[in-house]
């Protein structure tokens, strides 16, 4: 109905809720000299952006205001709010109209696009002040791989969205990268959205809530009524549905976002939905008063209904979106999974309580993988050879101070190092949307693929000079690159590393980063035809209007870019790739063998498994065809056995890692042993031949 003023209800009511919601705080220092009419209605703009930042985050309105961007050259977008991690950012436009029918159209679309292609590629020249004072926390979190970025359509209508701007909107998701993650969500907010939430900030309405306890459940009286037990995740999923993050407690709000932990939660009641409750611990609801119904006996441990009044979570909050995510996922799973609730009434509590849960939910630590690392006996043994080999020092446990670069490297450094060194390129994809992937075991992570069968001390030290070369001379040469080169590299870092153990070889990595040491122009040049001939793969590929953020971590396009990068670079194009540095230990063992004539031409070699871990693997497929443990040797530096199994030519770690391939070891270990693992009947391994011919030197453990 409208009023007097002939204004819709809604529109008057919306309006007036914004005035004495934002008028103290919305910035109108633009708008001081201009019409009445034209500074309410950009006031109204502005307010609306607010309050839908209120809506959708939960900030407070002080918060919400500082969120304003609106003004001249603001690019489309009314509002920015970020989460305290970066992993949400949300645009806004907002569209005013005191007759109620704003509607985002395609024009607006484009406007909000363009604005955020202009930020997401750092073209910040022309940005008002307003988003300029944000630029460092766009630019960290639109430079993360977790980030997911709302559009947010705020109108002063029904909420309509036009076809044409829908769209233009639902492409975004694509022309910038994201391919399959859902990192663009899109989402309106129309009259009907802005009433509702007027009403509630005015008249606050206690939330409400069921909970059904069926599982058995128990409780404590004193010194507050507490209850604990099991209840349907599908319950606590529609308290979320129905009352958003007005179920949270307000400090808390924050805390509630899809990162990796909720990814995975969601991930893990859906595959599992019976054991989810042995894994979890649980949701905490804080109460005014509780109201129990007897399905039947009035009994401690009965199935019960507890209705909660004024209930807020404050501990464990981020399962309510996991549940959220699970039900997006498979509805019927989440049917079938039980949570841990505990509830507890704090209506005669001292209100320090409240705080103390809350402040105990902010500082409580999320699971530290790097606690899990430094108890496995396969790190000790690594600092020890590192120690005793290398005389470095190698730190994995968490808190210790970091070596100084010359003197040795964190596990952290390593494992990095490793996943670049290593010949599936998804490892460095992977790592660089989430480092804690490297120490996740397997299948959720790579930990047991780097450092299943612990590596040599020498080969991670190798890797971990070699990515310090590629990251330290990127740094060098970024300044001097076009803005599109500079980016490539920064994001794609990790891959150029990659691409450089993969051309280069580990097998000759140490060689190479001697000579990059004694020729310093040289391994500038190197990488820098690298980084080059990524972009130009990146641009050829994908465009260049693309969040590279999200197209260096996707898994397959960083297969098809390494591909097409690796063709350039063994094209010839790129003639310093394989440096003729030598060593410092002794030449590698097939090169001692070969130029000594050690073993005839013709002679029979046998491939030992060389742990219990890696026979149980393989063993099996191996007896399948007893040809598939045989090699015979032909006196070449670069493939001197010839596989009896399909008549070709290897070399010792090539062969080893082709059986590997062949057996589908998926989880096999990133070090290979070549030389190791190849026996002379009779006489020795490789390693033990070639320590013959050079007494007393060092075996090099590879080729």
């Amino acid at each position: 109905m409208d009023d007097v003023t002939g204004l819709p209800g809604e529109v008057r009511y919306v309006s007036d809720h914004l005035r004495r919601a934002f008028e103290p705080l919305i910035d109108m220092g633009d708008f001081a000299h201009r019409d009445a009419y034209l500074r309410d209605a950009v006031f109204l703009t502005r307010a609306l952006a607010a309050q839908a930042v209120c809506v959708i985050t939960g900030r407070s309105p002080e918060e919400a205001a500082a969120s304003v961007t609106d003004g001249i050259d603001d690019q489309g977008i009314d509002a920015i709010a970020i989460s305290p991690s970066g992993s949400d950012i949300w645009f806004v436009q907002a569209k005013w109209s005191p007759t109620g029918r704003a509607v985002f159209k395609e024009a607006d679309a484009l406007r909000l696009v363009l604005g955020l292609r202009r930020l997401a590629h750092r073209h910040y020249e022309g940005a008002n002040p307003r988003i300029n004072r944000l630029l460092d926390r766009i630019d960290e979190a639109l430079s993360s791989p977790r980030c997911t970025v709302h559009l947010v359509a705020a109108l002063a209508g029904d909420g309509r969205v036009a076809s044409q701007a829908e769209r233009r909107l639902a492409q975004v998701g694509e022309e910038f990268g994201f391919g399959s993650r859902t990192a663009v969500k899109v989402r309106s907010l129309g009259l009907a959205d802005f009433h509702s939430a007027a009403r509630l900030q005015e008249a606050p309405v206690p939330v409400e809530v069921t909970a059904s306890l069926t599982q058995g459940w128990h409780s404590v009286q004193t010194p507050y009524p507490a209850y604990m037990g099991l209840v349907p995740a599908l319950e606590i999923a529609s308290w979320y549905e129905s009352h958003g993050l007005r179920l949270v407690e307000q400090r808390l709000r924050d805390t509630v976002q899809a990162d990796r932990l909720e990814r995975e939660a969601a991930h893990r009641l859906v595959s599992d939905p019976e054991q989810f409750w042995y894994l979890s611990n649980g949701l905490t609801l804080v109460c005014d008063a509780v109201r129990t119904e007897y399905f039947g006996r009035r009994m401690q441990g009965e199935p019960v209904r507890l209705r909660l009044s004024n209930a807020q979570a404050v501990d464990g909050t981020w399962l309510l979106s996991a549940l959220a995510q699970a039900a997006d996922l498979d509805l019927e799973a989440v049917e079938r999974a039980l949570v841990p609730l505990r509830v507890i009434c704090v209506a005669d509590a001292p209100e320090s309580l409240v705080s103390q849960l809350t402040v105990s939910s902010l500082t409580a630590n999320r699971p530290n993988v790097l606690e899990r690392v430094a108890s496995d006996p396969q790190q000790a043994l690594i600092r020890d050879e590192f120690a005793d080999v290398l005389g470095k020092q190698y730190v994995f446990k968490e808190g210790a101070l970091p070596p100084a670069p010359s003197a040795g490297c964190t596990v952290q450094e390593a494992a990095m190092a490793l996943a670049c060194s290593h010949s599936d390129v998804t490892l460095v994809a992977r790592a660089g949307a989430d480092s804690e992937y490297l120490f996740l075991p397997s299948p959720r992570g790579a930990y047991t693929r780097l450092f299943g069968q612990a590596p040599p001390a020498r080969h991670i030290w190798v890797a971990v000079l070699l990515h310090r070369l590629v990251r330290s001379t990127l740094a060098e040469l970024a300044p001097t690159q076009s803005s599109w080169v500079r980016d490539v590299m920064e994001h794609g870092e990790l891959l150029l590393s990659h691409l450089a153990f993969r051309h280069i070889g580990t097998d000759n990595a140490a060689g190479w980063v001697q000579t990059a040491e004694e020729d310093a122009g040289w391994a500038r040049a190197w990488i820098q035809d690298s980084a080059s001939s990524l972009a130009s793969a990146v641009a050829d590929l994908y465009g260049k209007n693309v969040f590279l953020a999200s197209i260096l971590t996707d898994p397959e396009r960083c297969r098809r870019l390494a591909a097409a990068v690796s063709r350039t670079l063994s094209s010839g194009a790129v003639s310093r790739a394989r440096p003729q540095g030598q060593s410092a230990r002794r030449p590698a063992s097939v090169s001692l063998l070969v130029d000594h004539g050690r073993i005839p031409d013709g002679t029979r070699l046998v491939y030992r498994p060389s742990n219990p871990t890696e026979e149980e693997a393989i063993g099996d497929w191996l007896r399948e065809d007893p040809r598939r443990y045989l090699a015979t040797w032909v006196n070449d530096r670069r493939k001197p056995l010839v596989w009896v199994a399909d008549g070709r030519a290897y070399s010792p770690s090539g062969l080893i890692t082709h059986i590997w391939q062949q057996a589908d070891w998926r989880e096999a270990p990133l070090a290979v042993r070549g030389p190791a693992g190849w026996h002379v009947p009779g006489e020795g391994t490789l390693v033990e031949l070639a320590d013959q011919l050079v007494p007393g030197t060092e075996p090099d453990g590879g080729a």
